[in-house]
């Protein structure tokens, strides 16, 4: 065996450290948090992928670039408005272990870290207790950007490519 792979450390002694590290109710209840957020996200997806689906299922024969556009940025305003939603479960469940004290505080960090904008602002000092935090709210906002985004791409297609049409139909 290589001289190298004699010198890594132990696997199990670096996770056993992570994970005793979060032995506090706080860290544990944000985690659960991370995992509600990126579920919330997907289903209010989820519904408002289904709705644009349906209408847009309903009404394929009457196509009117106008109305697609239309259509397209309620979808893209919608799913803005779920990420605000993630936000403020972000929020609502920071202010509720008193994260910081106060709310506004809260509601802006919660909004730079799942958007992974910035963390060096000396207004959002951590007690160490919390410093898993930014991991874990920018994890949910990286997975809620992804999924919106497969989704804002399958709408793009869906919405602005013309039908294939099936040319092995059999009368």
């Amino acid at each position: 065996m290589p001289d190298f792979l004699n010198s890594l450390p132990n696997v199990y002694y670096i996770l056993s450290e992570i994970t005793g590290s979060l032995t506090n109710f706080g860290i544990r209840l944000m985690s659960f948090i991370a995992v509600l957020v990126v579920l919330v996200h997907g289903v209010l997806i989820l519904i408002i992928m289904s709705c644009f689906h349906a209408f847009n299922k309903r009404y394929s024969n009457f196509r009117n670039k106008k109305i697609d556009g239309l259509v397209y940025f309620t979808v893209v305003l919608l799913i803005l408005f779920s990420h605000l939603i993630d936000i403020f479960i972000w929020t609502y469940a920071m202010v509720s272990v008193e994260v910081y004290s106060s709310i506004l505080n809260t509601f802006y960090f919660a909004g730079e870290m799942y958007t992974n904008l910035d963390h060096n602002d000396p207004i959002y000092v951590l007690s160490s207790q919390w410093r898993m935090l930014p991991i874990l709210i920018s994890f949910s906002g990286l997975f809620a950007v992804a999924i919106s985004g497969a989704a804002l791409y399958s709408l793009l297609i869906c919405t602005f490519t013309d039908p294939v049409k099936n040319n092995n139909q059999t009368s």
